[in-house]
């Protein structure tokens, strides 16, 4: 555990607008003891697909920026089962009808298991994504399609960062997806010329994948959170921000 006696620099990878979000939850919550340093290491480019030769009734949506993306189409349904609350909160902000999981990828297919009246389903989903939902709805049964409608490009470290990397401190940096902790290891090694500065971070991961980038790190360098909630990750933060 860290003995603090500054604010510590927090970096936030995650594009907007949840960066933005995620810096203000961060400022709610540890008031003063925290610096948060806005450096996203991805940004949304928006796609639009040729759907027509599908058939679907039903979105599925597993991002926020699925539920954008969806919102600049034409012609699709209303109805949408989100994967969790946030999702369905912007789906619905954007005027549709949505459904929350109220978790995780297997959670949504377990919903999904119980809605075959709003079959067959469209996944619109991100370029790079994990998982086999829509191949997992079709071997139970229930037709289901999927297109690509954006893709997460990315963006180099912000000056900032790279300032905040390069001062000799412990910095910390929660990390949600596999993709962005590969991003953020290859933008330290090839910006910050300091053998070091791994020894440095403290990577808090939204789940143990996103943390495999960095097992040559100390593991007590290292918290990732019970679950792949925010609240379980800001459980996670608290082991290196606040004192015994």
């Amino acid at each position: 555990m860290l003995s603090q006696s500054r604010a510590l620099p927090v970096l936030i990878t995650r594009p907007e607008p949840q960066a933005s979000r995620f810096a203000a939850a961060l400022r709610h919550r540890y008031a003063d003891r925290v610096v948060p340093v806005m450096t996203p290491l991805l940004a949304p480019k928006f796609l639009h697909p040729d759907l027509r030769a599908m058939s679907f009734r039903s979105l599925v949506l597993t991002s926020e920026t699925g539920a954008r993306a969806a919102a600049r189409l034409d012609g699709l349904p209303r109805h949408a089962f989100c994967v969790g609350d946030r999702t369905a909160d912007v789906a619905t902000d954007l005027g549709f009808r949505a459904h929350s999981a109220a978790g995780d990828a297997n959670d949504l297919f377990q919903l999904l298991l119980t809605q075959p009246d709003h079959a067959p389903f469209l996944h619109l989903r991100g370029q790079d994504t994990r998982g086999d939902l829509v191949a997992r709805l079709n071997a139970a049964g229930l037709t289901a399609h999927e297109a690509v409608v954006y893709a997460q490009e990315p963006v180099a470290m912000a000056q900032d960062a790279i300032t905040a990397l390069s001062s000799g401190d412990t910095v910390l940096v929660p990390l949600f997806s596999p993709r962005s902790a590969t991003l953020f290891r290859a933008a330290v090694l090839r910006d910050i010329p300091d053998d070091s500065v791994l020894l440095r971070l403290r990577i808090i991961a939204f789940s143990a994948a996103v943390a495999e980038p960095f097992t040559d790190c100390p593991p007590d360098h290292i918290s990732i959170a019970a679950a792949p909630r925010l609240a379980e990750l800001f459980f996670a933060l608290d082991r290196f921000i606040f004192t015994a």
